[in-house]
């Protein structure tokens, strides 16, 4: 028996979900189905094989591999279709018109009349009495003293003196002072070059706009030029200004050491196990529980951990005999069973089936008699 759906006709017969299909390359088999057959790989021919199907076949330009059920799908019109509007930034759905008329569940226009026609009351115009008593009692209160506004702090300046230990001698805790290294200047760019390229040099109407502006806006000290050849530099105006700028920035800007912690990431990442301890398929058979003739769709275990309980679409119930796989017990429902279950106390032996729209409870007597649990 199979699933019975509106919704989908495609056949998926794998159902090994998104897993790499390289991990089924050792085995002649490439996944399971629905109900827990293997699928075997088709066969497959060498390239010539492949040539001469692909010129016998006028859809091969619509053609592309399935690698998860390994077969070719040949793509429809439609599905073109849909490609070209996505790659085109349209909308995939054809029949979509993002230019239908707009409708306007609530309207844009200005009612002329008010909501409600009652007329004004009299207290909408006239001082509220109560209000102007606690007014004044508050009023009476400020001019007694008994309020009084919290005296405002000035705030004052917060002062620090960077070189306040510079002269202490470091102590044995904490041993001797790390040198602090200055900062390095920014590295020169193309502008800075004696014989930079063309597109960085200004034109009049830069080098005017440049002159005109004040020198604290500008957002460059210089101008670039070319000079050709490095013997006609002439000397720098601003290089006593620059190198004095930079004196102060060394000795009155304070500077902190930044400890940087030496950490491998790879030593962060956790251990993953090997991709072929987690294969999604058994690679042995041990025990095998014969007996059911349709589908099982729910199995449970009883708590005592000796029974097992399997519903199935053949309408039945199964207990089995979980080392040995016996079949102790058959219980025939006349529906599909959707779900069976142990009641969770191990002292109490009964358990419930699902079977259609029912719950259906049942107590098996001779396995309570065996094991002597109530009931």
């Amino acid at each position: 028996p199979g699933y019975a759906s509106d919704s989908s006709t495609e056949d998926t017969p794998n159902t090994i979900g998104n897993v790499p299909i390289s991990w089924y390359e050792d085995y002649p088999h490439i996944g399971y189905t629905i109900d827990g057959q293997r699928v075997m790989k088709p066969a497959t021919g060498d390239e010539l094989d492949k040539f001469l199907e692909n010129m016998d076949n006028p859809d091969v330009f619509r053609t592309a591999r399935d690698e998860t059920n390994q077969r070719d799908v040949t793509i429809s019109a439609e599905e073109i279709d849909i490609i070209r509007r996505i790659q085109g930034g349209d909308i995939p759905d054809a029949e979509y018109d993002p230019y239908e008329p707009t409708v306007e569940w609530f309207t844009s226009q200005t009612m002329k009349t008010p909501v409600t026609g009652a007329p004004l009351t009299k207290r909408g115009f006239v001082p509220s009495k109560w209000e102007h008593k606690r007014v004044m009692q508050i009023v009476r209160a400020i001019r007694s003293g008994a309020i009084t506004s919290a005296p405002r702090e000035k705030p004052q300046p917060r002062l620090y003196d960077v070189w306040e230990n510079a002269d202490a001698e470091p102590s044995e805790d904490k041993g001797r002072r790390p040198r602090m290294v200055a900062p390095r200047l920014a590295l020169p760019t193309h502008e800075e070059s004696y014989h930079p390229p063309e597109e960085y040099l200004p034109t009049a109407d830069e080098q005017a706009t440049w002159e005109s502006t004040d020198p604290e806006d500008r957002k460059r000290a210089f101008l670039p030029r070319d000079f050709g050849a490095l013997r006609n530099v002439p000397g720098y105006e601003r290089f006593i200004d620059e190198r004095f700028n930079r004196c102060l920035d060394l000795y009155l800007a304070p500077r902190m050491l930044k400890k940087k912690s030496l950490l491998n990431a790879e030593e962060l990442m956790p251990r993953l196990p090997d991709p072929r301890d987690l294969r999604p398929f058994p690679a042995t058979e041990s025990l095998v529980y014969l007996g059911h003739t349709g589908r099982v769709r729910s199995i449970s275990v009883d708590p005592t951990g000796l029974w097992l309980l399997s519903g199935s679409d053949d309408g039945s119930v199964r207990l089995w005999e979980l080392v040995t796989g016996r079949c102790a017990r058959i219980w025939a429902l006349g529906e599909t069973v959707h779900t069976v279950a142990w009641c969770p106390n191990a002292d109490v032996c009964v358990f419930a089936a699902a079977v259609g729209s029912r719950v259906i409870v049942v107590v098996p007597t001779e396995l309570c008699d065996d094991q002597k649990r109530t009931v």
